[in-house]
């Protein structure tokens, strides 16, 4: 099925999304000066950065999933989820101040400011690096817990997440002007590859080392899974908002159906379900087993004003987007559809600051200018970036064989 690549082209100015990506690039340059020395500054940018970050993770997985197992539906809106995923190596360079500030994130580093500021209340130890030592937990943890190891690992993260999503991207675009086919089977052998497997761990570990990590004593092996399906469930949330705004300002018209969006509702949904049951049980066997390590995560963020953020994670992420999304029609409702979205995208985010947050403070969620700042910067860089790399190429692939099929799909 040929088409005019013109016809199928986002339309964006260059010198527009240069002003968000500037934007942005100043008001993370102003919080990281004005704040550097904070720790408030590095949990905000920490918590704001795996949020954007967690969009391009899920992401890599649903296009992996997609050549990976070569889906026909799907072909219609992988240019999208390509272009999505391409941004990563933005993100990686965007990581460096979470290295910068590590001693005031991470507790299991001797140079973190708990055991420079409180070794001077117990008078048996004689400074701050003997308090350290003396938590048995952290110096168990300290073959997987250091600063070296976290680094390397760090660096192989990325550099797996930047081979899959660069070779991803760039086999795609040479198939719309070359029209070699072997190239669609190059992209299902290299998404069915070990690396598909790795991108998983990768995926799980990142969440260990960069989360659940701020409270060393804590340690969950559900862990891992809880932040894949927040990732996924949040990306899906962002690709069927972005093919509505699309749809809004006349692009894909006649391309994406309400056929496709029943698909990705029905993602939606499932995803809703995932995340729930993985959460549900990570919290059921911590607190069945009542061990006080385990137990004490969660009783942080069953405090004062925390709790009211947890009973809004129940509801939020759960109940209203389940009973939402369980009937057909809602999925087939675009307007509805486009309202889930946003609301699952929102909650996301409060996901992500209830598990980053309370290790900071302890008894009250607190919004202030940093979160606002970093959010609202990563954003606009985010934002910027996207519309100029969807500017560069159509918007589907015009020379895929399946495009026809993907059309003219039809739920039964």
């Amino acid at each position: 099925m040929n088409l005019d690549s013109k016809l199928y082209t986002y339309h964006s100015k260059k010198s527009n999304n240069y002003i968000l990506i500037a934007v942005g690039l100043i008001l993370l340059l102003v919080a990281f000066f004005t704040g550097s020395s904070s720790k408030e500054f590095y949990f905000s940018y920490l918590t704001s950065y795996f949020f954007w970050l967690s969009i391009l993770l899920g992401g890599i997985f649903f296009t992996l999933v997609h050549h990976g197992f070569s889906a026909t539906w799907s072909t219609v809106i992988r240019r999208v989820m390509e272009n999505t995923i391409v941004l990563i190596p933005i993100f990686t360079v965007l990581f460096l101040p979470i290295i910068y500030g590590m001693e005031k994130l991470f507790k299991w580093l001797p140079d973190h400011y708990y055991w420079q500021t409180k070794w001077k209340m117990h008078s048996q130890y004689l400074n701050a690096e003997e308090y350290f030592k003396s938590d048995t937990l952290i110096q168990e943890k300290s073959i997987f817990l250091n600063e070296d190891f976290f680094l390397i690992r760090a660096i192989l993260y990325f550099l797996l997440w930047n081979i899959i999503s660069i070779s991803l991207y760039k086999m795609s675009i040479k198939h719309d002007k070359t029209q070699d086919h072997s190239i669609l089977k190059k992209m299902n052998l290299f998404s069915m590859s070990p690396l598909g497997v790795l991108f998983f761990v990768s995926l799980t570990f990142a969440g260990f080392d960069w989360l659940m990590s701020l409270d060393p004593h804590w340690y969950s092996t559900m862990f891992g899974v809880y932040i894949f399906a927040g990732s996924f469930l949040v990306f899906l949330a962002f690709l069927t908002f972005t093919l509505i705004r699309l749809q809004d300002q006349g692009y894909l018209n006649g391309i994406v159906s309400k056929e496709h969006y029943h698909d990705l509702g029905k993602y939606l949904f499932a995803f809703t379900v995932f995340y729930c049951y993985i959460a549900g049980a990570q919290f059921y066997f911590i607190w069945y087993s009542n061990i006080p390590e385990e137990t004490i995560w969660y009783l942080h963020r069953w405090v004062g004003t925390w709790k009211v953020a947890s009973v809004m994670l129940i509801v939020g992420k759960f109940v209203i987007p389940f009973f939402t999304l369980v009937f057909r029609a809602s999925k087939r409702n675009t307007k509805l559809l486009k309202f889930m979205t946003i609301w699952i995208i929102a909650i996301h985010y409060l996901d992500i600051h209830w598990i980053v947050m309370p290790t900071l403070h302890h008894h009250d969620v607190h919004l202030g200018l940093y979160d606002l700042m970093t959010m609202v910067g990563l954003g606009l860089v985010f934002a910027g970036s996207f519309k100029y790399i969807m500017s560069k190429n159509p918007l589907i692939p015009i020379n895929d064989p399946e495009l026809k099929n993907a059309i003219n799909h039809r739920n039964h």
